[in-house]
């Protein structure tokens, strides 16, 4: 496949993911997602292989008894991701939850699609775009399905790697269905290292959750997360990134832990 029919066909399928989203105002904000805190960055999966990751996430503590954090669920996601182009690859998760009720179970599954767009020029700035299709069970979110469209922005600067996520989600069942579009900005600003410490990042990761572009929430009932985190590279194909997150608005005010374990076969 040429170049211009690779980006012919991403801009087709970032324009169609688009058109079904179709919005209408709302003062309600979203939730966060705790099945799967992280920032995706344009690179995807080598070609013809396979990459496992395991998501773990839990509320650890709540500052006021109104905040509308799941506060002591624990959230745990498998990801299996393949690279099917050298720009391209599709995966699949398995969503699983310690829930309110105590019992450890199955939560539901989501399917992605990861695609950057291709370069042939070294641009200082680099695009991609991430499409999910979630299919969750009721008892484990109140909007269980929805698709998301999320594009990816990433630099670099003397030393430091920005990426920001733009996730724009339309619900298509429960409460939020007539919300309209929702958007939850997220971002990394990371540090790499050199020499011995070539496998030790340092990052700052956000995110954040307005509410529906038409009407966005009020401040202090948005959902708006700081998280110093770090990533390890610790063996060729193993990857860990951990993190705590703090919320800052009245409403989601507390504390979660984030991790994520990654291996490349």
């Amino acid at each position: 496949m040429t170049l211009s029919r690779r980006l012919a066909c991403a801009a087709c399928c970032a324009l169609l993911s688009v058109t079904l989203l179709v919005a209408a105002p709302c003062p309600q904000a979203q939730a966060i997602d705790f099945y799967e805190l992280q920032i995706y960055t344009v690179e995807t999966a080598p070609l013809g292989h396979f990459m496992l990751e395991l998501h773990s996430n839990s509320v650890t503590d709540a500052y006021n008894h109104q905040t509308q954090l799941p506060l002591y669920q624990l959230h745990n996601t498998l990801e299996l991701t393949y690279g099917l182009l050298s720009w391209l690859e599709v995966g699949q998760y398995l969503c699983t939850a310690r829930l309110n009720a105590g019992t450890y179970e199955y939560a539901g599954g989501r399917t992605k699609v990861h695609f950057s767009l291709p370069q042939t020029e070294p641009w200082p700035i680099q695009f991609g775009v991430n499409i999910e299709l979630q299919y969750m069970r009721r008892e484990a979110v109140t909007d269980p399905f929805n698709i998301e469209v999320m594009p990816i922005i990433q630099g670099e600067l003397k030393g430091f790697l920005l990426v920001a996520n733009l996730s724009f989600e339309k619900q298509f069942s429960g409460p939020g269905t007539h919300a309209g579009v929702g958007f939850g900005p997220a971002g990394e600003i990371t540090y790499r290292l050199h020499d011995r410490f070539a496998w030790l990042e340092p990052a700052l990761e956000y995110y954040g959750d307005l509410g529906p572009l038409q009407a966005p929430a009020g401040l202090n009932q948005q959902q708006q997360f700081i998280v110093p985190s770090v990533n390890l590279y610790l063996t060729p194909p193993l990857e860990l990134n951990l993190g705590v997150g703090v919320g800052v608005t009245h409403a989601y005010s507390g504390d979660f832990v984030k991790t994520t374990v990654g291996w490349i076969f």
